[in-house]
């Protein structure tokens, strides 16, 4: 597991506008977001980690007396020198710029960034464990050495990973650049037409030779290009960093605090403008159209369901996978419920 000691959070946009106070960033699927950040590790073997080291743990520190203390902070998990990137819930993905490889996507979310980022009304983040959190369905790990082969050779074979930079597109998608040994490649990432767990890899290659994506059938090469057509399957769901409320009762008002601690809103606008997923503006006591032609009452029943999982039912127009389950309390659960009920009149 690759370990830390410290983070370091930035973003990349097309413009300087400043990114935002939500924890719970989102891009969108033709103009994505891009933070240069630590990122937490799904569980990649070590051999993904080649050019990595390993950190060490560190002596304790009090700022009252600026010496150290007996006893010793411990590494916290965390892969540095990534780029995370997120298209919205079609699709997001870690590109390591030390290995110069995807090391994992995911769909559903992003990064939960309170752990670093902290509470909007304060700006604290927190003392130690402070690693953003994933938040979605993990459906592709790398492993091993990289797949990309030149002319059946695997480029670990070329020389050391060289990281060389992105470039961004009109909208914003990034092209990552970079060599090993003396070969220069590229590789870029996009959603695959609305299809659940998959993403298109395009490489190019400025070296002549052929180009291929060990264990993957699914690829096109033409004229120093390569085209792979990457599909997986639920390897993990993560629900982001989790957030505490002592509720005593199931409220409406509590259901609305956690609709905002969760970035629901995000996905669910309770005005009924557009948005990644349904609007819950007017839903309770309504007949909901699903996938496949059918309808539902949107009753207590319904909501309840929905928020505990989401696929159980996909509502018409919109992709399933695109919602993770929330580990959430039964007052949480009925508390959301009285807040969606309360948006019927809107």
């Amino acid at each position: 597991m690759r370990r830390l000691l410290i983070l370091l959070a930035g973003c990349g946009v097309l413009d300087a506008s400043p990114l935002t106070l939500d924890n719970l960033p989102l891009g969108e699927e033709a103009r994505p977001l891009l933070l240069r950040t630590y990122v937490p590790d799904p569980g990649l073997s070590k051999e993904v980690f080649a050019h990595h080291h390993d950190a060490d743990s560190s002596p304790k520190y009090t700022p009252k007396t600026g010496r150290d203390i007996k006893g010793r902070y411990q590494p916290i998990p965390g892969i540095p020198a990534a780029v995370a990137v997120n298209h919205g819930p079609a699709l997001s993905y870690a590109f390591d710029t030390t290995e110069c490889r995807l090391l994992y996507a995911w769909q559903g979310g992003f990064l939960d960034m309170f752990p670093y980022w902290g509470d909007p009304d304060r700006g604290n983040r927190r003392s130690f464990g402070y690693v953003p959190s994933l938040v979605g369905t993990v459906f592709h790990q790398a492993s091993g050495a990289p797949p990309l082969e030149l002319d059946g050779r695997p480029v670990a074979e070329l020389g050391d990973p060289d990281y060389l930079g992105y470039d961004l597109d009109e909208q914003g998608v990034p092209t990552f650049r970079y060599r090993f040994g003396e070969h220069r490649f590229s590789l870029r990432v996009a959603p695959l037409d609305d299809r659940p767990f998959s993403c298109r890899l395009t490489f190019r290659s400025e070296s002549p030779g052929r180009l291929g994506y060990r264990g993957q059938e699914e690829t096109v090469f033409d004229r120093g290009v390569l085209v792979v057509n990457l599909r997986g399957k639920a390897l993990s769901e993560h629900s982001g960093f989790p957030r505490k409320m002592a509720i005593d009762r199931p409220t409406a008002a509590a259901g609305e605090t956690l609709f905002a601690n969760y970035g629901c809103i995000a996905c669910h606008s309770t005005d009924g403008s557009d948005g990644h997923g349904p609007s819950l503006a007017g839903l309770f006591g309504k007949e909901r159209p699903l996938t496949g032609g059918t309808t539902v009452k949107a009753d207590d029943a319904y909501l309840r369901e929905s928020i505990k999982d989401p696929n159980a039912r996909t509502a018409e127009g919109f992709p399933p996978n695109y919602m993770p389950p929330y580990p959430l309390k039964d007052k949480e659960v009925e508390s959301l419920v009285l807040f969606i009920k309360s948006l019927r009149d809107r």
